[in-house]
């Protein structure tokens, strides 16, 4: 187990390096240095068997606290205890003689934790194998690639027998294979009753693997409880910090306009404001015809109220403004979702996947497409929009509007999805065969 009580951990920078000798020659009686404090007044408790995660931003105090607690460094204040032998894997090829072999590499990490070389030897093959370094283990570490490198040294982490296993990101590096062959080797450390204390970015990884979490904001606890709830509470908190950062831009951008003779309303300086923040946040292409133009577009929660900002689950109304050249009796409107790698995620259309005749008449106008449950998971998404002004037969490649990945809205999620999106299924349960308790014939009558 690990127990982290009231740990805090000071730093003091110094502006000039010439600070530090003069403090000690004056002994103090000036001071050249800043106080940082990396960690402040922490306190967690890791049961035996548990897999506990670590999330916050860059510079929050995460691999300090994990530093710590390996004994890397000690606190300032406070007492961490831990029972077992500890296994840390915090930075990448920390501990590893570049000039050594692979080979080389591991009977040294194991002999550092205790084990003698014979035992080492007994385990290399096998660490060797989940490495998949075989034709490499006896090549420099130094010539070895960012992926080799972390997969030997995540190997030998876990194959010594650890009872507390601690990692820094350990899984952020390497292949889609071997990343899944680590989760199912952790898996199996919590059900053998192995204590893992881990540090990722990812929020899936953190509610896929841990029970509890706890989120640390300048060196503070901000929330610690289930995996689901914290991760959920962080996420929402990391997307208002983006949504500040871009009002904060479009307002600083928006105060460099030309200055007119006539103050503008706060009607039209707000409405200013978001079209530069929808600018901000344009990052793809526009093409077509003009016959029908986008002029806008909304997406609308649950509660009707515009966000960029979804819970995975809710309903969603896209509402498309636009302005259209004549009339046109069945026209498709479109709408496509990219994940922010560009994975395509799905589509709706009017045309074949959801039927239905949309009239548009000459001038503006809206439409509004409502999906009622957007199940997808925590990520950045594009919304496109495209406009065609034939239902019959649609020339696609002569659209009347395309806004191609023009719009990022953010998904949170308090569930657990694995993949591009959750299914709407049910497990029924199982049915059991039953044996007949007798038998009935009937005999004729010859």
């Amino acid at each position: 187990m690990i127990s982290i009580q009231h740990v805090s951990k000071l730093y003091r920078i110094y502006e000039k390096p010439s600070g530090r000798l003069k403090e000690i020659l004056l002994r103090g009686r000036r001071i050249y240095h800043k106080q940082f404090w990396a960690l402040d007044d922490i306190n967690l408790e890791v049961e035996k068997g548990e897999v506990v995660g670590i999330i916050g931003r860059n510079g929050a105090g995460k691999s300090t606290l994990l530093q710590v607690v390996a004994g890397i460094m000690a606190p300032t204040d406070g007492v961490v205890r831990v029972e077992g032998r500890v296994t840390a894997l915090l930075e990448l090829g920390s501990g590893f003689n570049p000039e050594y072999t692979g080979r080389e590499n591991i009977l040294l990490s194991g002999q550092i934790l205790g084990f003698s070389e014979a035992e080492m030897k007994r385990r290399l093959d096998v660490i060797v194998s989940f490495a998949e370094l075989e034709e490499f283990v006896d090549q420099p570490v130094k010539t070895y690639s960012t992926g080799m490198l972390m997969r030997l040294a995540f190997a030998s982490a876990i194959h010594v027998d650890p009872d507390v296993l601690i990692l820094d990101e350990a899984l952020s590096v390497g292949d889609v294979y071997f990343q899944r062959k680590s989760l199912d080797r952790i898996e199996h450390f919590r059900r053998t009753g192995k204590t893992v204390l881990l540090v990722s970015h990812d929020p899936q990884l953190v509610q896929r693997l841990c029970s509890r979490a706890m989120w640390l904001e300048d060196g503070k606890v901000a929330m610690s409880g289930s995996a689901r709830d914290v991760v959920t509470t962080y996420q929402a908190f990391c997307i208002k910090l983006e949504d500040n950062r871009l009002r904060s831009e479009a307002e600083a951008a928006e105060s460099r306009l030309p200055e007119s003779s006539v103050r503008p309303s706060a009607a039209l300086r707000s409405s200013r404001n978001e079209e530069i923040l929808r600018e901000l946040r344009l990052v793809g292409s526009r093409w077509g015809n003009g016959k029908i133009k986008f002029t806008s577009v909304q997406m609308l929660n649950e509660s009707g109220e515009p966000s960029f900002t979804l819970h995975s689950g809710e309903e969603v109304t896209v509402r498309l403004h636009f302005v259209a050249d004549g009339d046109y009796e069945a026209p498709v409107f479109a709408i496509d979702i990219h994940r922010f790698d560009g994975v395509f995620v799905g589509s709706v259309n009017n045309c074949d996947t959801h039927p239905t005749t949309l009239p548009v008449e000459k001038g503006e106008g809206s439409i509004d497409l409502t999906i009622r449950g957007l199940d997808l998971p925590y990520n950045v998404y594009f919304l496109s929009l495209k406009a065609y002004t034939r239902y019959d037969a649609p020339n696609w490649s002569d659209p009347a509007d395309i806004h191609n990945q023009m719009y990022q809205f953010d998904v949170i999620t308090g569930k657990s999805i694995h993949g591009l999106l959750s299914f709407d299924a049910t497990w029924n349960p199982p049915v059991t065969a039953h044996e007949p308790d007798s038998i009935t014939t009937t005999e004729g009558t010859h």
